[in-house]
C-alpha cells in the first residue's frame, strides 16, 4: 500500500498543481532514501521545471526540463502532497522526510512515517524495463498472461506479486481479483484451469478502474490518504477483512500467510467461495 489505484489517483490530483511549476527549493532527511543522494537530489531539483507527472505500475515519475525526472515510491506509508507551507528542514515535522518549493507557492511535501518510501532524481528510468505490462494498457493481452501464469509453480497471489509479469499490484488487489475469480490466493498457479486464469486477468482492469474511480482502498488502519487528506472510498471484499461475513455467501473471511519471516505475505479469502484445490 499503496498500489497502483492509489498511485494514480495522486498523480491525477497532483498534476494540475504541479505540473508547469519550476522547483525553487527542495531538502531531504534521509540519505539512505534519498537518491543517489541528498547533495545531488538538491542540485540537480532546483531550478528546474515539472513537465509531466506520469506513474507505471506503483512508481510514480516527473520528468523535468533538463531531462531528469524526479522520481517518488511511496513504500508502505508514504504520502505526497501539494500544500500551502513552508516547511524546513530544521522545521519540518518528523514524518516529513523531503519537501520541494514550487514556484506557485505550494510545496511537494513527502510523508513517510515508516520510511520504507523514497524520492530522488535519475536521468535514466530502468524500472521502466524490468516491469511487466499493466491491466490498464490498451494491449494487455489476457490470453498471454494467462498463459504465463498457467507456467508458473508458485502460489497464485505470489505470481500476481511479480511486478515483472503484471505491473502494479500488491496485497490488495491480487487479494480481490482472486476473489473475484473465484480462486484461492494459495494455489499453485499451474493447477489451475487457462480458463479461471482467463477470468482472473479478465477481473484485473475494471477491478483497477473502479478502485480508481473510489479514490484508492480505504483499510481498517487507515493508513493510505490522497493529497487532499482523504480515504478512498474503495471497499475490498476480502482484503483486511478478517473475521467480516463474505459478502457474496455470508462464509466468515479469513486470513493466511506465504511464506515465513520478513518475505512472509498474508492473504485473505472466503473458504467457500475459494476453495484450495
Amino acid at each position: 500500500m499503496p498500489e497502483l489505484p492509489e498511485a494514480e489517483t495522486i498523480r491525477r490530483q497532483l498534476a494540475p498543481k504541479i505540473v508547469g511549476q519550476i522547483i525553487t527549493n527542495a531538502w531531504a532527511k534521509l540519505p539512505r532514501r534519498t537518491l543517489p543522494s541528498i547533495e545531488e537530489f538538491t542540485q540537480r531539483a532546483q531550478g528546474q521545471r515539472i513537465i509531466a507527472a506520469a506513474r507505471r505500475g506503483k512508481q510514480l515519475y516527473f520528468p523535468l526540463e533538463n531531462g531528469d525526472h524526479l522520481l517518488v515510491h511511496l513504500g508502505m506509508t508514504g504520502r505526497l502532497a501539494a500544500e500551502k507551507s513552508t516547511l524546513t528542514l530544521t522545521s519540518a515535522p518528523r514524518h516529513v522526510q523531503a519537501a520541494l518549493t514550487l514556484s506557485g507557492g505550494d510545496q511537494l511535501v513527502f510523508r513517510d512515517p515508516r520510511t520504507f518510501g523514497s524520492i530522488g532524481v535519475s536521468r535514466e528510468l530502468p524500472f521502466l524495463q524490468t516491469l511487466g505490462p499493466e491491466p490498464l494498457d490498451d494491449d494487455f493481452d489476457v490470453n498471454a498472461i494467462a498463459r504465463k501464469l498457467k507456467s508458473r509453480n508458485t502460489k497464485i497471489k505470489t505470481a500476481l506479486l511479480d511486478q515483472s509479469l503484471i505491473a502494479g499490484l500488491g496485497n490488495i488487489y491480487a487479494d480481490e481479483a482472486c476473489f473475484e475469480a473465484r480462486i484461492h490466493p494459495a494455489q499453485i498457479a499451474s493447477t489451475i484451469s487457462i480458463r479461471k486464469l482467463q477470468t482472473l486477468c479478465e477481473t484485473l482492469k475494471p477491478l483497477l478502474q473502479r478502485a480508481i474511480a473510489a479514490r484508492g482502498a480505504t483499510l481498517k488502519d487507515k493508513g493510505y490518504e490522497d493529497i487532499f487528506g482523504q480515504h478512498g472510498k474503495f471497499i475490498p471484499h476480502v482484503y483486511g477483512q478478517t473475521g467480516e461475513p463474505c459478502e457474496n455467501c455470508g462464509t466468515i473471511i479469513q486470513r493466511g500467510v506465504l511464506g515465513a519471516g520478513k518475505s512472509a505475505r498474508s492473504y485473505h479469502f472466503c473458504p467457500k467461495c475459494q476453495k484450495l484445490i
